[in-house]
């Protein structure tokens, strides 16, 4: 019984395996597995939302394939902001039709999904991301009268950001010892989390000349991060 038990036992798990896969979609991401495996953080603190950003524009173009999966990672990519998030771009770099040097959280999603769609049209072979984290600190920043500007958030100052994407052509940009600002408040859809409020963009200490040292680039344009997302906006 044992010896005949084991067979049937293997077939039944074969048939099942082949209903479920059947039932699945080609085109669109296991929500299931992601919401499981994904490797993303709850956002209970700024530094686990950064580790988020960072995962989800570093690491996640390896699991875009399709339009759709594009789509999908961008709408994870917005609950990390604000629903009045600003990005501020260095002046000068802001993209045309801007002349605030901000745009906003749809604007924001908009470039990354740019991004992501250009990964799965196999224009952009690969994303590497990289950067130092300080800790999260009280927003220091106070008004004409001396009082906070904003009570309750927190700001995380980033150092050594080195961001390349590389095209199938093995030209790219990169952004190379960059700096950037990131404050932070509670989610309004729920106080038990983090959210960005305001990303500021700041000038890298150096730039990089076209020489492809960053991994095997044959050339590389330097560029800031304002300016690459504007690029990927309107491509």
């Amino acid at each position: 019984m044992k010896h005949r038990a084991a067979p049937l036992g293997l077939f039944v798990a074969l048939v099942l395996g082949l209903m479920l896969a059947g039932c699945s979609s080609p085109s669109m991401p296991d929500r299931e597995r992601q919401a499981v495996g994904d490797g993303l953080l709850p956002r209970t603190s700024p530094e686990n939302v950064l580790f988020n950003l960072r995962l989800l524009y570093g690491e996640k173009d390896d699991l875009v394939n399709t339009v759709e999966e594009a789509h999908y990672w961008a709408e994870r990519y917005r609950e990390l902001f604000h629903p009045d998030f600003k990005f501020y771009f260095l002046p000068g770099e802001e993209p045309p039709w801007f002349p605030e040097c901000w745009w906003g959280i749809d604007d924001e999603v908009a470039a990354f999904e740019s991004l992501l769609v250009a990964v799965a049209m196999g224009d952009v072979e690969d994303i590497r991301l990289s950067w130092t984290v300080n800790p999260a600190v009280d927003d220091n920043r106070v008004d004409q009268y001396g009082q906070p500007l904003h009570p309750g958030w927190k700001w995380i100052h980033v150092t050594s950001v080195l961001l390349e994407i590389m095209e199938t052509d093995e030209q790219g940009w990169r952004v190379s010892n960059g700096y950037a600002d990131f404050y932070f408040d509670e989610d309004p859809a729920d106080t038990t989390l983090w959210v960005v409020t305001e990303w500021w963009d700041r000038e890298p200490w150096s730039s990089v000349h076209p020489s492809g040292v960053a991994y095997g680039l044959t050339s590389t344009e330097a560029v800031t991060w304002g300016r690459l997302k504007g690029l990927f906006m309107y491509r």
